[in-house]
């Protein structure tokens, strides 16, 4: 049945998985083999740049909304000139069956000067791609990760919590979800690009692009510096250290012990409890054997350069 929000019909039934992929269906399945990243040699990085723009990426619930705190705080006491993307990863008409105004995260990026964006230094928050077409000087990417069903499990907790779409149906799992968000932002992410004025269905959600084992390893080296693991690094004591290497002359230290968006204890348990299988646990690891490799790499291994 229908209802009508905000003048844009919004139909659940046809919305089972508004993130991730409906493992009933077999093609939403990486085909076999899957071919795991040989996560105990060196990951590729970019080359070292001291006057390059540093870009964090927002890899959703990774901790990123506590980072962004912290980097806003350390902008402001060094009078760094930085830009936070913030929550505007969307494009105008909906979001979740919601309508909204907001852009995407680089449209007022876009609308500013070259000079104006010459000026920065810093970049922070949610993002589709193209933010190194921005800027004249070379953009160097950081990023955190998580264990993926740790990070997936905080996820489906804030879109039950956060959203219109009711309870996500168990069937529901990601498919190399941080992988996909390095490599693409929120390009082909939780269907956000959808026509203005459309409602969305399952066919918006289902337009994924996770990276193969060699665009990943392309990504990196072209893309990022930085890789953290939120398990490993939860003050985000590597960030510190990139920031006084790329800022020697800033006074304020970097410090971060903020928490924001912690999703309730409670309401994971009982997803986790409604999700607790032997089926579902092997589907798991065969949608995100990437994001597994790529995990337990950067968390055995540390970041990309020191």
């Amino acid at each position: 049945m229908a209802s009508a929000v905000n003048d844009i019909d919004v139909t659940r039934t046809t919305m089972g998985c508004p993130i991730g992929f409906n493992a009933s269906d077999s093609a939403s399945f990486p085909q076999p083999p899957i071919v795991e990243l040989p996560y105990t040699l060196p990951l590729p990085h970019a080359t070292f740049d001291p006057d390059a723009v540093l870009n964090f990426v927002h890899v959703p619930k990774t901790g990123g909304s506590s980072l962004e705190q912290c980097l806003q705080d350390w902008c402001a006491r060094n009078e760094v000139r930085c830009f936070h993307t913030f929550h505007q990863a969307r494009p105008p008409g909906t979001w979740l069956g919601a309508r909204t105004t907001a852009r995407n995260g680089l449209d007022q990026l876009r609308a500013l000067t070259q000079g104006e964006r010459d000026e920065i230094r810093v970049v922070y928050g949610h993002q589709e791609s193209g933010v190194e077409e921005l800027f004249a000087r070379p953009v160097h990417s950081v990023a955190v990760l998580r264990e993926p069903t740790e990070r997936w499990f905080s996820e489906l907790a804030f879109v039950t919590r956060h959203t219109r779409v009711g309870p996500v149906p168990p069937e529901c799992l990601p498919r190399d979800e941080m992988a996909t968000y390095l490599c693409y932002g929120s390009d082909f992410r939780k269907g956000e690009i959808v026509p203005p004025n459309e409602s969305r269905t399952d066919a918006y959600y289902a337009q994924r692009r996770a990276p193969t084992v060699p665009q990943l390893l392309d990504c990196l080296r072209q893309r990022y510096v930085k890789l953290l693991a939120i398990e490993s690094d939860g003050h985000f004591a590597e960030v510190g250290k990139l920031l006084e290497l790329r800022f020697p002359h800033a006074t304020a230290k970097f410090a971060c012990k903020t928490s924001k968006n912690v999703s309730p204890r409670a309401q994971k348990a009982t997803l986790r409890a409604n999700r607790s299988s032997d089926a579902f646990a092997d589907a798991m690891q065969r949608m995100n054997a990437l994001d597994l490799a790529l995990w337990r790499h950067v968390r055995d291994h540390g970041s990309l350069y020191p």
